[in-house]
């Protein structure tokens, strides 16, 4: 009985830490319509401070919390003033990628300075031992985190909704025009706003240091179920981001009694049901239906000049002679590349989704290619044709259920099932390999080439990323291309004249997959192994960071 009371415990300490961090994140959503990534890495560089402060300088854990909260409070509201400030009023997925990689940044800096081993933090003396609850013992840190996290987060609904400088800042998120003419500054409401919530985030990542290994990758983790939880909650609603924040943890250490590994996924799962059944969140927050994310069109005289025939034959010069140039397998790695954003601008920038999903496809194909070379014994093609399809496949039956939505619910979507696909392949290392990735793909010799030289392997991957390019050039072209360009500028006028635009969205879902899949099975034989950096948060981030840098 004491183990089961144990883990409810443990469960409510790992929720009180989501709901501070999820608190922080609806705040600035709701005050500012920002998806903010970089919370996750907020999170990180309040524990780094933490331990850094107690490890180097001898300073106790309470004043580890103070500096935390206020230094990566500082960061953020420097960031959002020299930043995030300036693409206010823009399309939301600009904001996205620029917290996307102000989080990769941070996280690099950090890793920099600090290294990438973990380290853990000692309880200090006055929180070290146990109470005795007459049922159950359990630590007095732990309980101290989940006291502390309650009455934060009592704290901040009471100030925002029975107080006046709530109603500020509760008027400065829904009419700031309003606002101003009566003489308040929105300007400093904001920017005092997003310090609160990044100090938030920052004091949650100083509570977790002694409760688990601090390092410069423990945000990525904790953003995908921040992002989970807001989510479920309702986008917006401090109240939503509260009650699943506990009631995650709470379900993700029920489900650790039955099956430990899956305490990580039933977040997810549990992300994707409340989606599909009350898209608004249990909470029903803010209506993010309308905030599509738009595609950047390329400029009449850039279209001239990029098509033009004489950049055309630049652009083959350039990629005949670029593995003569710079190492083979970075040259391959180039265009495997281009050709992942390709398959994501398909869906982007024709279709009008934005899914931060599709390294799901890119590392299945990737990993199933792998499994059945390594495995299994298959020939190199067969294997490649197998892993596209099967990834192919995939992604028409979760297609068929998400081509539904759209805006941000339908990227949150496509985000929770790219997670989920990272969490089924770690849970199968012999398989997969886990952590230490799939290594082996071994290169044959195909149709008199020597695919294991590097630059042969290139002109070969050339070759295939020509031949999708022109496949996909045609598809615009076709009927069905100027169906699906007109359900993006008009979806209302095309299905008035009988087109089903649910069937164009989910053949583009389809499409644009196959188009990952197929870069990532090359990518895996241009490395000859597979990590489970192909079906990272982080590797879904990437094309959607090229497509938006470049232009759709």
């Amino acid at each position: 009985m004491s183990y089961y009371a144990i883990l409810l415990f443990n469960g409510l300490v790992s929720g009180g830490v989501l709901a501070l961090m999820s608190l922080g994140m609806s705040i600035i959503f709701g005050m500012m319509r920002v998806v903010n990534f970089m919370h996750g890495s907020m999170f990180m560089l309040g524990a780094v401070t933490a331990l850094v402060l107690g490890s180097q300088f001898g300073l106790s854990l309470w004043v580890g919390f103070l500096v935390s909260a206020v230094f990566v409070g500082t960061t953020g509201i420097v960031l959002e003033r020299l930043l995030i400030r300036r693409l206010y009023g823009l399309d939301l997925a600009y904001v996205l990628i620029l917290t996307f990689g102000l989080s990769l940044i941070m996280q690099d800096v950090v890793r920099i300075f600090y290294g990438v081993t973990s380290a853990p933090y000692l309880v200090p003396d006055l929180l070290k031992g146990a109470v005795n609850l007459g049922f159950v013992s359990y630590p007095k840190y732990r309980l101290f985190v989940v006291i502390v996290s309650i009455g934060l987060c009592f704290g901040t609904w009471f100030a925002l909704e029975r107080t006046r400088l709530g109603a500020l800042i509760r008027a400065a998120s829904e009419r700031p025009d309003l606002l101003k003419c009566f003489g308040g500054n929105v300007p400093l409401l904001i920017s005092g706003t997003f310090f609160f919530a990044s100090a938030l985030a920052g004091l949650a990542g100083a509570l977790s240091a002694p409760l688990r290994n601090v390092s410069p990758f423990m945000g990525e983790e904790m953003i995908n179920f921040v992002f989970a939880v807001v989510v479920a909650g309702g986008m917006g609603s401090i109240a939503g981001s509260v009650v699943m924040g506990f009631a995650s943890g709470l379900v993700s250490a029920i489900a650790a009694i039955f099956y430990a590994p899956a305490s990580t996924a039933v977040i997810y799962i549990l992300m994707l049901v409340v989606l599909l059944v009350r898209p608004g969140g249990i909470f029903q927050g803010i209506d993010i239906s309308h905030f599509a994310l738009h595609y950047t069109p390329m400029t009449e005289r850039a279209r001239q000049v990029f098509l033009s025939r004489p950049a055309a034959l630049v652009a083959l010069a350039a990629a005949l002679l670029l593995p003569w140039v710079i190492y083979p397998v970075l040259a391959t790695d180039i265009i495997l590349w281009g050709l992942f954003a390709l398959g994501f601008d398909l869906l982007f920038a024709f279709g009008g989704l934005l899914s931060f999903g599709q390294a799901a496809y890119w590392g299945t194909s990737a990993y199933i290619t792998g499994i059945l070379m390594v495995k299994l014994g298959v020939p190199m093609l067969l294997s490649v044709l197998t892993g596209v399809a099967a990834s192919t496949a995939v992604s028409l039956l979760f297609g068929l259920v998400v081509a539904r939505k759209k805006g941000i619910y339908f990227s949150m979507i496509t985000f929770a099932f790219a997670s989920i696909v990272y969490f089924i392949i770690n849970q199968f290392p012999d398989f997969t390999g886990g952590e230490d990735g799939l290594h082996g793909l071994v290169r044959p010799t195909l149709l008199g080439l020597d695919l294991g030289d590097d630059r042969v392997f290139y002109y070969v991957s050339l070759g295939a990323v020509a031949l999708v390019v022109y496949a996909i050039l045609r598809l615009l072209k076709s009927p069905y291309g100027l169906a699906l360009l007109g359900a993006r500028e008009n979806e209302q006028r095309l299905m008035s004249i009988g087109y089903n635009v649910y069937s164009l969205r989910v053949k583009a879902y389809v499409f644009s997959a196959l188009v990952c899949s197929i870069g990532g099975a090359f990518y895996a034989l241009n490395h000859q192994f597979v990590t489970l950096e192909m079906v990272s948060w982080r590797a879904s981030g990437e094309p959607v960071m090229m497509t938006l840098l470049g232009g759709a």
